[in-house]
């Protein structure tokens, strides 16, 4: 299926691996989905895949998937239990 964007994109998680934030940004080359594994919803500055290279927004992300499309995000957090997915 595809999104507004005309991008390939899936209801389904086929790969996945953690958000490491200690080392800087955490940006993929590919779109991906995140996943707040922890207990309490998170409040994350991301780059969306539709979004210019470098402009980011601060957004909300519950426990569980979460449907924003990432390009990138920001490392202004401590928590350690976000995945990636796509």
């Amino acid at each position: 299926m595809t999104n507004r964007n005309g991008d390939v994109v899936s209801a389904q998680v086929s790969n996945i691996g953690v958000i490491d934030l200690t080392a800087g940004n955490f940006k993929k080359d590919v779109p991906f989905c995140v996943k707040n594994d922890g207990e309490t919803a998170v409040t994350l500055e991301v780059n969306l895949w539709g979004m210019p290279d470098g402009e980011f927004v601060a957004t909300r992300f519950e426990t569980g998937w979460n449907p924003e499309i990432v390009r990138e995000i920001k490392q202004n957090t401590t928590t350690n239990a976000l995945l990636w997915g796509y």
